[in-house]
C-alpha cells in the first residue's frame, strides 16, 4: 500500500457520513518486494475451508509468477470488518491493490469510483474471456452491460431435505418446487410428525430471495442494476406480504423452528433430525456433508412460481482497486483476479469449499459428483438470466438489510406481518434515499 495526496470528492462509502476524501485516479510509484517483483496487497474475509483454499491459491499463483509478483493476502475479519478497514484507508490514503468484496458491496463499490473495472483490464487481454461465466454468475455480476469484478466465490441458497422425514409425513418431495408446494409441505410435515418442519436462520438474504421464488424484483426500479440507481424496495408488494402472513401463522403454530439469527443452530436442528428442510446457503453443503448426517438427505432447489423466478447468487469477488495503485500494480491484480477466475481455480474451490463454480468449462469437467452437488449445479445452471435473479443491487443495501431482518425476527416472535413488513420498507427506504443523496445519484 501507499498513500496518495491529491483531494477529490469520493462518494461517501459510509451509511454516516459524507466526507470528502484523499484520492486521485491512480498512480504513484509501484511498490516491488527485494526480489523486484510488483506486489498485490490482497485483502479478503476468507476463514475456514474456503480461507484454506485460498491460501493455497495465493502460494500456487506466486509459484508460478515467481520473479515477477508476489501476492501478499491477509485476512481483515468478516466483510463488515473488512468494508470497514477499506473506507478507514480510503480516508488515510492507505489502499490494498485487491480487494475481495461479498456481494451485498457490488453496488456499493461500482459506486464508489475507487475500481478499475474487471471488463476495462480484460478489454486488451485475449487469455480470459467473461463468455465463459456461467450465465446466472455473469447476470449477477453485470452492471450496465459491464462486470466491475471477478467472480470468485459464488454461492446460492437451496432447500436442504431430510427425505425420511418427508416420508414419514406422506409429502412428495417434488412438491416444495413451489413457494405454496414448500409452504404446505412445513405445514403437513408438523402435523404429521409434530416436528416443525423447516428451519432458517433471520438472514435478510432469505426474504430477498422468496422475492426471488415469486418472480419479483425486491428493489425498484429494475433492481438497480440499469442505468437508473435503485429508489425503493418492493417489501409491501402483495405476494411478498402474503407469503410472510402464512409464515406467520406457522411461526404461531410451531411448523417453523426459530434459530433466530444464528446459521448454526438451524444447521444443528437440520443434522440433528429435529425438522425436515433447511434453507441454507449452498455453501453449506460442505458443513452438512461433515456432519454425520444420519438420515437419507437430498439438495432441492428453491421454489420457482414463474419463469422469471430465480436464486440470486451470493458468495464474493475480486475488486481491482485504481485509487493510489500504480497501473503496474492494477495489472499484476487483474493477473491474480484472472487465476482465480480460471476453470482449474474454480473446480478447486468448489471441490474443496462448496463454493459454485463459476465457469461453464469448470463445471463440465466436474467428476465424481454427490447427487447434492448436483442439484446445486443444476439450480445455478438453470437460473433465468433476468433482472430479478440479478438480486437487488444498491450502495444502501447493507444498511437496508437491517430493516428487514428486524421484520423476519418480529414476525418469527408474533408481530404482524404486514406492519412488520411495512415498517421494514419505510427503513430500508430512508436509507437508500440517504445513500443516492449523498452520492449524488
Amino acid at each position: 500500500m501507499k498513500k496518495f495526496t491529491r483531494t477529490v470528492s469520493v462518494l461517501a462509502l459510509t451509511a454516516l457520513t459524507t466526507t470528502t476524501l484523499a484520492a486521485c485516479g491512480g498512480g504513484g510509484e509501484t511498490t516491488k518486494n527485494a526480489e523486484g517483483e510488483v506486489v498485490v496487497d490482497f485483502w479478503h474475509s476468507s476463514s475456514g475451508a474456503s480461507g484454506e483454499t485460498l491460501d493455497k491459491l495465493v502460494q500456487k499463483f506466486n509459484e508460478e509468477h515467481n520473479g515477477n509478483i508476489e501476492v501478499k493476502a491477509s485476512y481483515q475479519g468478516s466483510y463488515e470488518d473488512s468494508i470497514s478497514k477499506f473506507i478507514a484507508s480510503v480516508q488515510t490514503g492507505d489502499l490494498p491493490t485487491l480487494l475481495q468484496a461479498s456481494d451485498v458491496q457490488t453496488r456499493y463499490m461500482r459506486d464508489s469510483g475507487l475500481v478499475r473495472s474487471a471488463s476495462e483490464l480484460a478489454k486488451n487481454d485475449d487469455s480470459y474471456n467473461f463468455e465463459s461465466l456461467v450465465p446466472g454468475v455473469a447476470n449477477y455480476y453485470t452492471m450496465e452491460d459491464e462486470i466491475f469484478s471477478m467472480p470468485a466465490m459464488v454461492s446460492q441458497p437451496a432447500i436442504f431435505v431430510n427425505n425420511d422425514l418427508l416420508k414419514q409425513a406422506g409429502v412428495d418431495p417434488n412438491s416444495i418446487g413451489t413457494t405454496e408446494g414448500l409452504l404446505n409441505a412445513i405445514e403437513q410435515v408438523h402435523a404429521k410428525t409434530g416436528k416443525p418442519g423447516i428451519t432458517f436462520q433471520h438472514s435478510a438474504w432469505y426474504m430477498e430471495q422468496l422475492a426471488g421464488s415469486l418472480g419479483k424484483e425486491f428493489c425498484a426500479p429494475g433492481n438497480g442494476v440499469g442505468k437508473e440507481q435503485a429508489t425503493e424496495f418492493n417489501l409491501t408488494e402483495p405476494d411478498l406480504v402474503a407469503v410472510w402472513e402464512r409464515i406467520s401463522e406457522l411461526y404461531k403454530s410451531g411448523a417453523i423452528h426459530n434459530p433466530g439469527t444464528d446459521g448454526s443452530a438451524a444447521t444443528g436442528a437440520f443434522l440433528a433430525g429435529e425438522v425436515a428442510l433447511q434453507m441454507n446457503s449452498s455453501s453449506n453443503y460442505g458443513n452438512i456433508q461433515k456432519g454425520n448426517v444420519g438420515f437419507d438427505w437430498s439438495i432441492h432447489r428453491m421454489p420457482r412460481d414463474t419463469a422469471e423466478s430465480g436464486a440470486a447468487p451470493g458468495g464474493n469477488s475480486l475488486w481491482a482497486i485504481q485509487e493510489g495503485n500504480s497501473d503496474e500494480e492494477v495489472e499484476a491484480a487483474w493477473e491474480f483476479m484472472k487465476f482465480i477466475g480460471s476453470d482449474e481455480s474454480q473446480k478447486q474451490i468448489f471441490e474443496e469449499t462448496g463454493y459454485l463454480p463459476t465457469t461453464s468449462t469448470a463445471t463440465e469437467q466436474l467428476s465424481n459428483l454427490t447427487p447434492q452437488h448436483k442439484s446445486l449445479l443444476d439450480q445455478l445452471a438453470t437460473t433465468p438470466m433476468n433482472t430479478v435473479s440479478a438480486g437487488c443491487h444498491t450502495g444502501a443495501l447493507n444498511d437496508a438489510r437491517k430493516s428487514y431482518a428486524e421484520a423476519m425476527s418480529t414476525i418469527a416472535n408474533g408481530s404482524d406481518a404486514k406492519t412488520a413488513l411495512e415498517t421494514a420498507k419505510q427503513g430500508a427506504d430512508s436509507a437508500i434515499a440517504n445513500y443516492n443523496a449523498r452520492a449524488g445519484k
